[in-house]
């Protein structure tokens, strides 16, 4: 899985990358920065504290830290790069600090979001004059039935769009989404909203303006950049979840943050357990057994017959695999069965 994470500049992203990646980027050119996000999970946690493997592996995100957001009316170079992205965290400030520089000004970040969702807006809109503009070339010099469709498909979404909307609110048909296979709509890509405050003076009104006007659009989550990275700074693992405790908050923003990606993207964690390795595996919500599989290697879904299979509440709660098939908790699945976020799962396959 791979994500852009955007904002305006002091917005506090570069304080997130280094949060989510551990690592504080250098300047951010024209490409961005990448970087990896082990996702602390506690149920991986849970398992390896089980087993003891020889290996604990969490789910992994990779993160392309951008440069700062600016006014471009969607023709931002880095906004083709998103595109190949699977979704985006955009970065808005709601904190008041003069001595932190603002582009715009002043503070407001729902102003800060409706700017970036018009960058994406402009982007595509932009795609589709320039794809209309090619289409009627290429039909001019050979019309064919399925540029007629492509073009009919791309008349409505540039329609949608002018008035506002969104390729993810169109409710485009399957036959509108076929035409339009290869396009990736950067309104259609997932989004994650978060709100850098300031621990104590969040209102709860702005938290409530700002959910009813974006939830529709994108998952939202709040967090004090410069109250997390004083957290993460402390070694000590007792001292911090004194820490956690006095200011009242129950866990880091990046859990938070990490379960507003999963939502936002619909996606969902698997496990693989044994004494060699625990694993936590990212899948789609909905995936069936084989294409779970799939995300181990490509080649288990095709030779798949059947998944051993285990919930992870009921191996922490009686305490070994023995003790869930003496209750009668542990069963095979075959091709139809849907992965459920925190299935326990072994597959077999044809040799």
């Amino acid at each position: 899985m791979k994500i852009a994470l955007l904002g305006l500049q002091g917005a506090g992203k570069k304080t997130l990358f280094g949060l989510m990646t551990g690592a504080q980027p250098p300047a951010v050119g024209p490409k961005g920065v990448p970087g990896v996000f082990s996702v602390r999970d506690p149920r991986v946690d849970a398992l390896s504290a089980l087993y003891r493997p020889d290996k604990t592996t969490y789910a992994r995100i990779d993160v392309l830290l951008l440069p700062d957001v600016e006014r471009s009316e969607g023709k931002a170079a880095w906004l083709d790069d998103v595109r190949l992205l699977d979704g985006i965290v955009v970065v808005a400030r709601a904190f008041p600090d003069p001595a932190v520089f603002h582009p715009v000004g002043s503070v407001d970040p729902a102003r800060d979001i409706d700017s970036f969702l018009c960058e994406l807006v402009f982007a595509d809109l932009f795609l589709m004059e320039r794809r209309k503009d090619k289409l009627a070339s290429e039909m001019r010099a050979r019309n064919t039935p399925e540029k007629e469709r492509e073009l009919q498909a791309v008349e409505k979404v540039a329609v949608g769009l002018e008035g506002g909307g969104t390729v993810r609110g169109l409710g485009l048909s399957e036959a509108d989404k076929l035409a339009l296979f290869n396009y990736q709509f950067l309104t259609d890509k997932a989004i994650a909203g978060v709100v850098n405050v300031t621990q104590g003076e969040e209102t709860p009104e702005l938290r409530a303006a700002l959910d009813q006007r974006f939830s529709s659009r994108m998952s939202m989550s709040h967090f004090d950049a410069k109250l997390e990275s004083e957290i993460a700074a402390m070694a000590d693992a007792r001292e911090r979840q004194e820490f956690l405790s006095g200011m009242g908050i129950t866990e880091p923003a990046v859990a938070v943050l990490t379960r507003c990606i999963y939502d936002a993207l619909g996606l969902m964690s698997y496990y693989t357990v044994g004494e060699d390795e625990v694993r936590a595996w990212t899948v789609r919500r909905g995936s069936t057994a084989p294409q779970a599989a799939r995300a181990i290697h490509t080649d288990l879904e095709r030779t798949f017959i059947r998944a051993e299979h285990m919930k992870f509440q009921d191996l922490i709660e009686l305490g070994s695999e023995a003790k869930v098939k003496e209750a009668g908790r542990f069963s095979l699945k075959g091709k139809d069965y849907v992965v459920a976020d925190g299935d326990i799962l072994s597959f077999r396959a044809a040799s």
